[in-house]
């Protein structure tokens, strides 16, 4: 099984680029069942709330493996 990594703390240039689009990119990866996304965010651009969200949307397990005053990181898989 893979295991995907982003850092939606890492600013990178394009609205392609947007955290939530790649976060979202990614999921649909763990949707198909091709492995598990292991996801840091600062909680003051993506709140955990949103990450949240977005695995009950999907229909995916959701587990924070960590939260280190604004940067949380989580993990989605199937």
């Amino acid at each position: 099984m893979d295991e995907y990594f982003i850092d939606l703390r890492e600013k990178k240039p394009g609205c392609t680029e947007n955290p939530v689009i790649r976060l979202t990119q990614l999921l649909s990866r763990v949707e198909e069942g091709r492995g598990v996304l292991k996801v840091t965010s600062d909680e003051r651009e993506v709140p955990l709330k949103v990450l949240e969200m977005l695995a009950i949307k999907r229909d995916l397990k959701f587990q924070v493996i960590e939260k280190n005053g604004v940067k949380v990181t989580v993990i989605y898989s199937k």
